[in-house]
């Protein structure tokens, strides 16, 4: 209501950013932001399969409209795909004797529910010492990228915001963890580069020019008093890039 018409809420993913534009009739964007956090909403939601902290179905959806849920991908993934999920998206140190733990815990019936995996996850990891966070945190992660394509919907969406942008025009993102981070990182670099030949030749043949500039060299984090009043902050990364005008190229 306070923003009138001057804002118009759609429901879709990152990557499809230009067609939901193209659908209002918008070509060109002055700037954007991306909130890569998971909203309290979903966290607090047990029935959307996020958090443990309640039992809930094995969703995690962000978009309850289509794609399989996570306990689709626990109860029929192969052992070692598991493995390479939990590693390669929660970083996650023990994926193997995790996946190993879940292979053998379906064979009794399937694995539903949001508590019954967390079981499951904590019974690979000793009582003590006790962790910093729960031991079923990088797995919940890494199923919940899995499930979403998180970080290939980041990938395509930060590429079609770029292009949209006009020359001035600001792209800013907030990620979360170093996974994110990383991607938004490259991006940018890759983006600003005026060469990719080999360093081997002796004068550059690709002809590529930045599209980008980048804002900030390093990512701008929450001070302590912006933790202290919001704890949700503390892992907060906060990167922003510029486009580059023709006569800037």
């Amino acid at each position: 209501v306070r923003f009138g018409r001057r804002i118009t809420i759609r429901q879709e993913n990152f990557r499809n950013a230009a067609d939901a534009l193209a659908a209002l009739g918008i070509e060109t964007i002055d700037g954007a932001l991306l909130d890569l956090g998971l909203s309290w909403f979903h966290l607090r939601t047990p029935e959307r399969g996020f958090s443990f902290q309640a039992d809930g179905p094995l969703d995690m959806r962000m978009d309850r409209r289509a794609g399989s849920t996570a306990a689709d991908l626990v109860n029929t993934l192969p052992r070692q795909e598991l493995t390479r999920i939990l590693r390669e998206y929660g970083e996650e140190q023990k994926a193997a004797l995790i996946a190993k733990a879940i292979e053998k815990a379906r064979i009794r019936g399937p694995i539903m529910g949001t508590m019954q995996l967390a079981q499951i996850v904590s019974s690979v990891f000793p009582p003590y010492p006790p962790r910093r966070i729960h031991p079923a945190t990088l797995t919940f992660q890494a199923l919940r990228i899995a499930v979403n394509d998180e970080l290939g919907a980041l990938r395509e969406g930060v590429d079609s915001l770029i292009r949209l942008l006009k020359p001035g025009g600001r792209l800013a993102i907030i990620s979360f963890h170093s996974l994110e981070d990383r991607i938004v990182k490259q991006a940018f670099v890759e983006h600003a580069r005026t060469c990719v030949c080999p360093p081997r030749l002796p004068v550059c043949g690709c002809d590529k020019r930045a599209d980008l500039k980048v804002v900030t060299k390093r990512p701008v984090m929450a001070t302590e008093e912006e933790i202290a009043a919001n704890p949700a902050s503390r892992s907060a990364k906060l990167r922003v890039a510029e486009k580059i005008a023709a006569q800037e190229k």
